[in-house]
């Protein structure tokens, strides 16, 4: 709507202002609290982080406790 507004009010002046005006009110709205958008991709790269340290840990021995190790690493 606002890409729309630019391209037909580019004529209008006082019009195309009013159609940027009310853009920049709706970002400033927008930008409050916004955090929950992006918590999967932060737990995704939690995940991913922890992953790639437990990878590098496994490489070299007693790095990880025995008590934090799984099935999978006693083998």
């Amino acid at each position: 709507m606002f890409v729309d507004g630019l391209f037909t009010l580019h004529g209008d002046l006082t019009r195309f202002k009013l159609n940027l005006r009310d853009f920049l009110i709706q970002l400033k709205e927008f930008s409050g609290d916004n955090s929950e958008m992006f918590a999967e991709d932060r737990e995704l790269e939690l995940e991913r982080r922890a992953t790639a340290e437990r990878e590098r840990a496994s490489k070299v021995g007693g790095l990880i406790k025995p008590s934090d190790m799984t099935d999978d690493d006693l083998l």
